[in-house]
């Protein structure tokens, strides 16, 4: 939770959050789910792979 927390009170991380919400919803909605699935996993894998 504090996670969250944390990443709902950073800008960066307000923005990133609406717009996979967004872009989930439309994936959902046109039946490509798998697809946003897959492209917020390699976005998952990006930022871990980013030096802190």
């Amino acid at each position: 939770m504090n996670t969250v927390l944390q990443v709902i009170h950073h800008p960066a991380g307000r923005i990133g959050l609406t717009l996979g919400l967004t872009i989930g919803l439309i994936a959902a909605i046109t039946g490509e789910a798998s697809k946003a699935l897959f492209f917020a996993g390699f976005c998952k894998f990006l930022a871990s792979r980013m030096e802190r």
